[in-house]
Formats: structure tokens, C-alpha cells, sequence
């Protein structure tokens, strides 16, 4: 049993999947995005981890940046109960440049290794932290045997969550923050001794998740999408709910235009074709989306139709043992779909339309 919790706990700190071996027998009423609270802009005071004493609290900071002439950064810190503890924290860092070798950091760290402010925002776990300087910059940093780094994310839009922020059940919460829905970012790398210059022009982005159910048992599966496209940048994000409670789709997307947020939608419409059974995982994912979206008068209607895909078992880089443990409560597969995406806007009376080439990402838990 203790191996079983161990393996449990160190998916909970990778931020890929999180399992848990518990079974949720909630009844089937939720409240999805747009219902609730108004929608209200979140505050830096919000990103502060609530360390909860729930079970499955989980708490998950994200960090990313695409550069300008290539290559990417990106940086995940997690608080969790789930495992062998409470209040563990986890940091994963991944760093790719041109012309280097590609660099992933993790490590999982005991209550008493890691720390936070409860005054301000300020999470430093395993030499890797992250804090606000002001209400829409932050400072991100890694200090590493090969590889350091330090980077300003500076908001050219300011933070942001879809509707409530909240998908509500019975027995717990989901909460999503995107802190950074479009940042500059700038600072530098260090590697091998090296100091090399970096930013992205407003390809920074950040969000913050929390929860109190482990994703096994709140969700089959998790949907993604995110591409900028010099002034507009599109999200969507759709969450397939566990048969526990009812298994409704809940999606939301978000337009922005240059530095503002011109269109939202918290209870948008998914569509799937070009159905495709995978052999291997068992799932059947999608090959094609459309996203469909109202807010008053304005409408958006987003079609992908993919190209290609990357099938990921997520599970692929555990031992034989463990992997087979975790098999008896999960199967988690991810399909990464490489697309060609048209995006068809009428915003305040004028209608605009951009395409473009990117991916959308769908995590699959169980069927």
C-alpha cells in the first residue's frame, strides 16, 4: 500500500494527471462557469495557496512562454494533500533553446521543504519560485545544476477567468485563474556558465487551478486550446465530467483583440467529428472541433480541423509495477492534434475572420 500511495502522489506533483484510489459518489447536480457569482476580474490575493485541509486539495501554478526566434519555457508549481502527505509542493521546469539540449526539471518536496507567503503571492519551491511584483507582473526563477533562469512576465492583458471561475458539485470545487492570458516576457538564461538574453513578445501566458477532488474521480476528460495570432488570441478550455456527476460537458472561450478581452463566453457550445478510435488507448477523440459562442450580440464560431496527431500515454514514463497499479483506477491517454483553425468573429457590429495553423490538446482519464 505504501508504494501504491508514493506512485499516486508523485503523478499528483508531475501536473499531468493526478489519480486518486477513492471513488466519489456525488449526485449529478453541478453548476458549470456561468452560473454563480458574476464574473469579477481575479486579484493577485487570489493566486495565494488556501492550503486546505480537504483530502484531494490540490492547488496548480503554470508559467509558460514561447520566444521570439524559437524555442520555450515553461514552469508548473503544485500543492497538494494528495499521497503520502499534506501540503506537499512540486516544482517541473522545462526549458528548450536553439541550438541547446533540451532541459526538464522535478522535484517533489515535504511541507516542511517548500515555502509561501500567506500575505502576498510568493511560492518558492525546489530553488524554483514565483511572485507578483505589482498586480500584473511576475517574477519567475530556477536555479539549477545546469541550467538557471530568470523572467519578468509582464501583463499586456490583464488577469481574467471564464464566468464564475467555478465548476461547482456536490462534494467539491474546480477553479480556474488565468493570470496571464497575453504577457511580455523578458530576462535571461543561463546554461553552462552562458548568459543568453531571452523574451516573447507578448507570447507569455499563466494560470492557476485549484480543486478538492482528484481529476480521476472529478472528470473523463480535459479539452485545451490556446494560439495567438499577432493582435487575436483565442482559448477554449472544455472539462467532461465524471458519470458521478452526470457526465455534462462544460466549455468556455475567450477572444482577445491586442490588450483587451473583446469576447467571452463561459457556457460555449463543443462539436466533435471526424471521430477516430485509438487501438492502443481505447478512446475515440475527436479529429475536428467547432466551438460556438454567444455573448449578447457578438458571436464567435471557431472550426479546427486536424492534420495530425501525437497519441501520449501518460503514463509511459513510470515503471512496469507502478504503471500497472495505476492502471486498475485510470487508463490516461493524451491525443495532441496538430490543425488548421478559422475563426469567424461578429464583435460590436464588425465582422472579422483569422486562420491559422496550431493544436488542440484532449487529456483522456476513463471513459
Amino acid at each position: 500500500m505504501k508504494h501504491i500511495v508514493l506512485f499516486v502522489a508523485s503523478l499528483a506533483l508531475g501536473a499531468t494527471v493526478v489519480l486518486a484510489t477513492g471513488i466519489s459518489t456525488a449526485s449529478a447536480q453541478t453548476q458549470g462557469w456561468s452560473k454563480g457569482k458574476s464574473s469579477s476580474t481575479p486579484s493577485v490575493s487570489d493566486m495565494i495557496p488556501k492550503m486546505s485541509s480537504d483530502e484531494a486539495y490540490t492547488e496548480r501554478y503554470t508559467f509558460a512562454v514561447d520566444l521570439d526566434g524559437g524555442g520555450h519555457i515553461g514552469v508548473d508549481w503544485t500543492v497538494s494533500n494528495l499521497g503520502w502527505g499534506d501540503g506537499q509542493g512540486g516544482a517541473a521546469v522545462r526549458v528548450r533553446l536553439p541550438g541547446h539540449d533540451k532541459y526538464k526539471f522535478k522535484e517533489k518536496a515535504d511541507d516542511d521543504e517548500w515555502s509561501y507567503s500567506s500575505k502576498k503571492f510568493d511560492i518558492d519551491i525546489a530553488d524554483t519560485r514565483v511572485r507578483a511584483r505589482g498586480k500584473n507582473t511576475f517574477v519567475v526563477t530556477h536555479k539549477g545544476d545546469d541550467v538557471s533562469f530568470k523572467l519578468l512576465f509582464k501583463n499586456t492583458t490583464p488577469m481574467w477567468k471564464p464566468g464564475s471561475g467555478e465548476i461547482k458539485v456536490k462534494d467539491g470545487y474546480y477553479k480556474f485563474n488565468m493570470l496571464a492570458p497575453r504577457a511580455n516576457v523578458t530576462g535571461e538564461v543561463t546554461i553552462g556558465g552562458k548568459t543568453i538574453k531571452v523574451k516573447g513578445t507578448k507570447k507569455g501566458y499563466a494560470d492557476h487551478v485549484a480543486t478538492n477532488i482528484a481529476p480521476f474521480d472529478f472528470a473523463k476528460r480535459f479539452s485545451r486550446f490556446r494560439t495567438y495570432n499577432n493582435d487575436v488570441f483565442v482559448m477554449w478550455r472544455e472539462i467532461k465530467l465524471h458519470s458521478d456527476y452526470g457526465s455534462r460537458s462544460y466549455t468556455w472561450a475567450v477572444v482577445g483583440y491586442k490588450d483587451k478581452i473583446v469576447f467571452s463566453d463561459p457556457d460555449a457550445t463543443i462539436r466533435f467529428a471526424r471521430m477516430r478510435k485509438d487501438p492502443k488507448g481505447g478512446y475515440k477523440f475527436p479529429m475536428a472541433i467547432q466551438i460556438d459562442g454567444k455573448d449578447g450580440k457578438d458571436s464567435i464560431k471557431l472550426v479546427m480541423r486536424g492534420k495530425s496527431f501525437k497519441r501520449i500515454d501518460l503514463l509511459e514514463n513510470y515503471g512496469a509495477a507502478a504503471k500497472m497499479v495505476a492502471s486498475t483506477v485510470s487508463n490516461p491517454y493524451r491525443y495532441d492534434v496538430k490543425c488548421k483553425y478559422t475563426l469567424q468573429m461578429t464583435i460590436q457590429g464588425a465582422k472579422a475572420q483569422v486562420s491559422g495553423n496550431s493544436h488542440f490538446v484532449m487529456d483522456y482519464i476513463n471513459e
